[in-house]
């Protein structure tokens, strides 16, 4: 008689994400390529002319797409290189300053800096407890909405549990993609250390007066060790809406909108892991955006001349090449040049958002930005396309192409039954007090980063922008951009 022993689950793994390939030449573009066809159809014409003249076709076109060709970590030589020359011009303009208040030529109030500058914040009543913010950035004609989530953790939680939440994360972001005005979805997760005064606060406040001593000496030791490596962190689940460009939608008409279509969405976010889900407010934001920008100022609950929108903004701001200096803080955003390879467990990117006691705060963001149904039926099989194209113009395709090639094959498999198709990237930013700590906030980073498997790069010249975009307000960069080559 033999003992047999329950099997344990073993736990999913997932992975597949690639990017996209785009067909031409020798790693050219499709601009890029058709350049190089048309200097080789004049310099071939312009050999029954002279010579010299085909010579110098040849040699100018040469010049001209050799900063197409040459690449640095997923960027052109010309990108670089135009990047360099916009934050050149830029500080010429005095653009990497801002100072708002009484010392300011623009304006008293501490306004939010950047992109950000004409974004106004509206409020509608959903019939909750408290009314739905709404940051509206006028320039994109977006309208994003955040959703405060209380998370459970993976503490303590069977596989199959953790399965059947990575599965319904994946249902509500299929359902993202059939919403006909959403532009973005970001998962965001502050972390901040915790310096224990909510919990010696409610220590006080339930005490009572005849309590034994011991008991109040037991109570008085938690209060000062528990604080010590502890953090607070939050969830965040922003929205971004875009209305249709035909028709006349105001203000009013889309918020209205929004807010018909958000109970729905909420209800897809509770079986991910959010175990509580609350939009949050106008007042919400706006403190939480100005404890962002002024972190030693910063309070997780709401008091008396709180700021408001209007006077979210820091008192001064100074943008460098590779970090941002906003009134009490420094801070530098990393994003994701590269998504890890192969397959990944459900907990790949838990290391990345762990607290970190030595930082005054640090936001990790997955942003999300899926393609309607008929886009993705389309770029799944121009990519299976691209993907065969590049392995089949080699005299012998190496390893990584033949597995691009499966991916993309796989990938258009399960277009065709019905998944969804979501680019995505992830921000890191990191604040620290003194701008000396940065490179140790790096160091830590990139640790983290590493054991996930996931490539950062340092958002060289729009440290900004990207500290901007890595906050609940709906910030879509590529909207933004100035440089599209």
């Amino acid at each position: 008689m033999s003992a047999t022993s329950p099997t344990q689950p073993q736990p999913r793994t997932y992975g597949n994400w690639r990017r996209g390939l785009r067909p031409g030449l020798f790693g050219f573009g499709p601009a890029a390529t058709a350049i190089a066809f048309a200097v080789m159809v004049c310099g071939a014409g312009s050999l029954i002319l002279s010579k010299w003249v085909a010579l110098a076709i040849v040699v100018v076109g040469g010049l001209t797409l050799t900063p197409l060709a040459v690449r640095f970590h997923g960027r052109t030589g010309a990108q670089l290189l135009a990047a360099r020359l916009l934050w050149l011009a830029g500080r010429r303009r005095r653009s990497h300053l801002y100072v708002t208040g009484l010392a300011s030529p623009v304006s008293q109030a501490h306004r939010l800096p950047g992109i950000l500058a004409r974004s106004v914040l509206w409020e509608v009543e959903t019939g909750l407890r408290t009314p739905l913010g709404v940051v509206v950035i006028p320039q994109s004609r977006h309208y994003s909405v955040a959703l405060r989530c209380q998370t459970d953790g993976l503490d303590l939680v069977d596989q199959p549990v953790v399965d059947q939440r990575v599965a319904r994360m994946a249902q509500f972001l299929s359902a993202l993609a059939r919403e006909p005005m959403l532009v973005q979805a970001q998962v965001t997760v502050e972390t901040t250390p915790d310096p224990g005064v909510a919990l010696a606060g409610e220590v006080a406040r339930t005490t009572v007066e005849h309590a034994p001593a011991a008991a109040r000496q037991v109570l008085a030791d938690i209060v000062a060790s528990y604080p010590v490596g502890a953090a607070h962190v939050d969830t965040w689940v922003v929205l971004t809406f875009k209305p249709p460009a035909r028709g006349t939608w105001t203000d009013d008409a889309v918020c209205t909108e929004i807010a018909t279509r958000l109970p729905s969405l909420v209800q897809s976010l509770l079986g991910a892991g959010a175990s509580a889900v609350n939009p949050m407010s106008g007042d919400d934001l706006a403190l939480t955006v100005a404890a962002a920008y002024d972190p030693a100022t910063a309070s997780h609950a709401a008091a008396p001349g709180a700021p408001t929108w209007d006077n979210a903004g820091p008192v001064a701001a100074h943008e460098t090449w590779d970090a941002y200096r906003h009134d009490s803080g420094t801070s530098r955003t990393w994003g994701m040049a590269e998504a890890p390879r192969g397959t990944v467990y459900a907990n790949a990117f838990a290391r990345l958002a762990d607290p970190d006691p030595t930082l005054l705060r640090k936001r990790v963001s997955i942003i999300y930005r899926p393609y309607s149904p008929g886009a993705a039926a389309a770029l799944v099989e121009r990519d299976r396309r691209d993907a065969m194209f590049t392995a089949a113009k080699k005299r012998q395709a190496t390893a990584r192409d033949n597995i691009d090639v499966q991916a993309a094959e796989q990938a258009a498999r399960e277009e065709a039954t019905g998944a969804g198709i979501t680019r995505f990237t992830v921000l890191v930013t990191a604040t620290v007090r003194n701008p000396a700590d940065l490179d140790d906030a790096e160091s830590m980073t990139f640790a983290r980063a590493g054991e996930a498997r996931v490539t950062l790069r340092t958002m060289y010249g729009s440290q900004a922008a990207a500290f901007a975009a890595n906050l609940p307000t709906g910030v879509v960069l590529p909207h933004h951009a100035s440089l599209r080559i």
